[in-house]
């Protein structure tokens, strides 16, 4: 933007043809209309507001060439600018600067013309004017694409939740002795948090795993589609959960960028026995809720999809009746801003309700959090497995 500084000249005046003068004001004016009979004939009138931001404009330009060109007005900005937002639907930055700059000095210069000293300032102050229409048009350029990038951004998330809520289990089994209830709430940016629980009846097992994959958006919950069916797969012909991890960390490894994380907790119950066989690749928290207090289930191996030669220990733990197993993701723990909601909150909202259905204590879980934390940063997700008499 140009701004010329030093000290004001007396106005001067336009030697008209005829007695008398004619003021600068006037012969702005004249080239104004002859201005927009052009703008007429090239199909482009003028609508009232830009008739009326065009004619302030040219008032600026007539102060400006009275103070001697001085300074330019700061209103010429704002009307430049004003004027630029309104043709960027109709004209491109080429069109909007040759017709309300080049042209428009045009022909007021042409009312000039035997005000030679006038011009120069006229010139000057257009100039200005064509620095506000680009930067008018830049910045609506900048706004557009925002607005693409948030409508790709959208439909990215939408796909996203489409994902997520496609993997999760239909249906949860209904398996004598025990109780099983799964939540999962998407993040606003939607997170890559996944569980199951399916029951092989003819194997006397029941699986039940929570992953959480590190990241948002499509990829997260395009990763988590392929951790739900690669180690779902490798369940038939494994003979163990440790296996099952195993292999599905050497897939990872693999086929996943390095900074992508994958924390799992996964586990083979057998109903009749009761006894629960967990292994567990860095996830937190897991426990079990029992009468004389919480037992967590440490991590028996390192996250996956890091290291492809890794092992990973297995614990036993055998599910007496009233014992509450629960997985949970760190966005339940790490909810809020200043304080976090805490795996200790997370135990008392269990303890509080560990009377009641596993499905009422996960809602109750999930109901603290968003009380707790209404924006939600990261997904929410929670397994729930309550030991029956």
């Amino acid at each position: 933007m140009i701004e010329q500084t030093g000290e004001s000249k007396r106005p001067f005046t336009v030697t008209g043809p005829g007695p008398g003068t004619e003021s600068i004001l006037f012969r702005l004016r004249r080239g104004l209309t002859s201005w927009e009979a052009v703008l007429r004939r090239e199909g482009l009138d003028l609508d009232p507001t830009k008739r009326e931001l065009v004619w302030e404009l040219v008032v600026a330009c007539c102060e400006f060439v009275e103070s001697g060109g001085t300074q330019i007005p700061r209103d010429a900005y704002r009307l430049a600018s004003e004027i630029g937002r309104r043709l960027t639907e109709r004209l491109d930055r080429r069109e909007a600067v040759y017709f309300y700059r080049d042209l428009l000095m045009e022909r007021i210069n042409a009312e000039l013309a035997d005000c030679p000293e006038a011009i120069p300032p006229v010139m000057t102050f257009f100039i200005a004017v064509g620095d506000a229409l680009w930067e008018s048009f830049v910045e609506q350029l900048r706004s557009d694409i925002r607005q693409e990038k948030r409508q790709r951004l959208t439909e990215q998330l939408r796909i996203a939740k489409r994902i997520q809520q496609h993997l999760l289990p239909k249906t949860i089994p209904q398996v004598e002795g025990f109780d099983f209830a799964g939540r999962l709430v998407p993040a606003e940016e939607v997170g890559g948090d996944y569980w199951s629980i399916k029951n092989y009846p003819q194997d006397q097992t029941i699986t039940m795993k929570l992953a959480d994959v590190s990241g948002h958006g499509i990829g997260a919950a395009t990763l988590v589609a392929a951790v739900k069916f690669i180690s779902g797969g490798y369940y038939r012909g494994a003979s163990s959960p440790q296996e099952v991890m195993e292999r599905t960390n050497q897939v990872l490894v693999k086929e996943t960028p390095n900074d992508i994380l994958v924390t799992m907790i996964y586990g083979w119950l057998n109903p009749v026995t009761r006894v629960i066989r967990l292994v567990n690749a860095g996830h937190s928290p897991v426990f079990i809720a029992r009468p004389d207090g919480f037992h967590d289930i440490e991590p028996t191996g390192p996250v996956l999809g890091v290291l492809g030669a890794t092992s990973y220990g297995e614990r036993q733990e055998i599910l007496q009746p009233g014992d509450i197993l629960v997985f949970a993701s760190d966005g339940i723990t790490e909810a809020g801003s200043d304080r976090r909601f805490g795996t200790d909150r997370l135990k008392q909202v269990v303890w509080d309700h560990r009377r009641e259905p596993a499905r009422d204590i996960a809602d109750a879980v999930i109901d603290a959090v968003m009380r707790y934390d209404v924006t939600v940063p990261d997904d929410l997700s929670i397994v729930v497995t309550k030991s029956l008499p």
